[in-house]
């Protein structure tokens, strides 16, 4: 009975209803400071309440469209209903008629996984999270031109309930008259990183992130001009695994940056990788700082995305949003589509943000060559221009499906469809046997064709049956070159010119170390040669390394690889020089075989070549070794989804 009043006293507080004094006196002592605060809030976001069709489900779909897969639930906030949504295609939404130009604030009770948002024109606002209890989320915005919005409840990685969606009229942004929304960062920079750059915070993309090692590390954001700022949005690498422990800082000076948020003993949640909501007073600031101090595990400080908020444009200042891109025009390429428009003539035209699904990314050219998709899947590009006050066009939307080699995809039914020579190579499995009769080989768990039938997979799983293989200590799915009739393994010394190429995407990593070799050069182990030069990713990192750092030390390609992404390496040596050549955009194996592959090549310096060493007992290997094995994985061997695993589209050697 006290948990049931209890409940009723915070559903009333957390509601616009009018708060006597009596509820108050029969609230318990944890709520006051709760209700207190409500009142306030009432009183600042007081407004007029928009008639909502059905806001509780009460009616089931009625005035709603639901979007499978969705149900009724009678687990509900009030009333005997809500929503609940169980995949990631789900949704409900509704339109509203709003007045333009003003400011609203859309609530609702969320439980468990769920996002609410709102769809403004080309804006869309949202907010939402993992809740234990029925959780009231609010989403601020300002209708600006738009006389009718969509508000809406959608999927956040699990099933999630929604119920009561309220909108008032006249809330949110306070005096300024200002419209609330994601502000435009100029530039991101850090204390420290690891390879895991700033920039990755920024880029849209949950699977890359920045970290640093050690307590007091921090990553700064520069908005270019002091903006009113109310509130972070936060994603946490492993957030669902562990808390992080941080503060948030302001300032119009990096010298003079203040505390406006606090969770150095609190942490975030604990339970989401999305992105967490971290609200405070508003401040007029331009640097806006996350000091880390580490997480409950270790004293890593790692964020995958950020977004700040705030008011887009102040009272009296530029709300005139600048002209849409024209002449928007999609080519769809192998694993990518290239895009290209005319920008807008508005004199303060600053740059146009690109989004789709799977990522998103800013620039202020009139073209971009979206990478790492996948063959086969059809992507809307969504294009919108800004201004350099922040005012955001009507958005341009084109889509194209990104095909393989062929027409759409291939028509291999077993791996050595795709093999220039199947006599040519051998494969070690990752229960360490091996087979050299791949002709025709049938497909099995470890080596297969890709669905689009235009690749081999190469997929090594962390099982508890599988230690490592044979003169290692980690597990593979690779390819090694034999002679071209398949008679023995094949030895070279590294005179004359040898070279491999290979068309492929890394797509998956193993959950605790994340490492994994695509395409080497194996030499003579006896003297200490071995592993000569691998091209390695570890987490986002991509890079050539040379026998672990015992050859010469590790070079760099890039730091922020995106799992998927399908890429072009060619390893060449001539007399002992080794040189490497990469590409993300599809043409290195023209580009090398017409003699123009210099503006792919991988420098070190004013070098050409990358390493310049003679040894012999050489050989080319392709596929999938991955770096770890039980021991690193611990709790987490045998769990499906704990696996390497490398796309190879098309690959070939040549020996001079």
């Amino acid at each position: 009975m006290k948990n049931t009043f209890n409940k009723l006293c915070k559903e009333i507080i957390a509601s616009s209803l009018v708060l006597s004094v009596i509820w108050l006196g029969a609230c318990q002592e944890e709520d006051l400071g709760v209700a207190l605060a409500n009142i306030e809030n009432v009183k600042m976001a007081a407004g007029d309440q928009v008639s909502l069709s059905n806001p509780g489900f009460e009616s089931s779909w009625s005035g709603w469209n639901d979007t499978d897969p969705s149900a009724l639930s009678s687990d509900s906030h009030s009333g005997s209903k809500s929503a609940k949504i169980t995949g990631s295609s789900g949704k409900v939404e509704q339109s509203v008629s709003v007045s333009q130009n003003t400011n609203y604030v859309l609530t609702a009770y969320v439980l468990e996984k769920g996002t609410i948002g709102v769809i403004a024109g080309s804006n869309d606002y949202n907010d939402g999270g993992d809740y234990d209890d029925w959780t009231e989320v609010s989403v601020s915005f300002n209708s600006g031109n738009n006389s009718s919005i969509t508000i809406y409840g959608k999927y956040n990685g699990g099933t999630g309930r929604f119920d009561d969606f309220a909108l008032i009229e006249g809330s949110g942004s306070g005096g300024s008259g200002g419209e609330n929304g994601k502000l435009i960062v100029s530039s991101v920079s850090a204390s420290a990183n690891d390879g895991n750059v700033p920039a990755n915070t920024l880029d849209g993309n949950l699977g890359t992130r920045w970290s640093a090692n050690g307590s007091g590390q921090y990553i700064t954001y520069d908005l270019g001009s002091i903006k009113s700022v109310s509130s972070m949005k936060v994603a946490w690498y492993k957030g669902d695994q562990r808390s992080s422990f941080f503060k948030i800082r302001a300032g119009n000076t990096t010298s003079t940056l203040s505390d406006v948020y606090n969770a150095q003993s609190s942490g975030s949640s604990g339970n989401t990788t999305s992105l967490e909501t971290y609200s405070f007073d508003a401040v007029n600031a331009r640097y806006i700082r996350i000091t880390g101090f580490g997480n409950s595990s270790n004293s890593w400080n790692s964020i995958t995305e950020a977004e700040i908020w705030g008011e887009t444009s102040g009272g009296g200042g530029d709300t005139t949003p600048p002209g849409s891109v024209s002449g928007l025009s999609a080519t769809a390429g192998d694993g990518q589509v290239s895009l290209s428009w005319t920008n807008p003539s508005d004199s303060d035209f600053d740059h146009v943000e690109i989004s789709y699904s799977g990522g998103s990314s800013s620039t202020s050219s009139t073209s971009q060559s979206i990478t790492g998709l996948t063959n086969g899947n059809s992507y809307t590009f969504s294009v919108i221009a800004y201004d350099d006050s922040g005012n955001a066009s009507s958005s341009q939307s084109i889509s194209a499906t990104p095909q393989g080699s062929g027409n759409g995809g291939g028509s291999a039914d077993v791996p050595s469809d795709l093999m220039a020579n199947c006599n040519q190579w051998k494969i070690t499995y990752p229960d360490g046997s091996e087979d050299k009769t791949l002709c025709g080989e049938a497909n099995n768990e470890y080596y297969f064709v890709s669905d689009n039938q235009d690749a081999i997979v190469f997929r090594v799983p962390i099982r508890s049956n599988n230690g490592s293989t044979p003169n290692s200590d980690y597990i593979r799915s690779e390819l090694r070159e034999r002679k071209e009739d398949g008679s023995s393994d094949i030895y070279w010394t590294t005179t004359g010119q040898h070279v491999v190429y290979s068309k492929q995407a890394i797509t998956h990593l193993p959950i605790n170390k994340d490492h994994l070799v695509a395409t080497q050069i194996h030499g003579n182990k006896s003297d200490g040669i071995d592993d000569a030069m691998v091209l390695r990713l570890e987490g986002s990192h991509l890079f050539l390394s040379f026998n672990g750092g015992k050859l010469r030390s590790d070079l760099t390609i890039k730091t922020n690889y995106t799992l998927g992404t399908q890429h072009e390496v060619i390893f060449e040596i001539i007399n002992g020089k080794h040189y490497c050549y990469y590409s993300e955009d599809g043409n290195l194996a023209n580009a090398y075989n017409s003699g123009n592959a210099s503006s792919y090549l991988v420098k070190d310096g004013s070098n050409d070549h990358v390493m310049d060493i003679n040894y012999d007992q050489t050989y080319f290997k392709i596929g999938n070794y991955t770096q770890s094995n039980p021991d690193r994985e611990g709790s987490d061997t045998d769990d499906p989804n704990n696996y390497g695993e490398v796309y190879v589209y098309d690959f070939w050697v040549l020996h001079n």
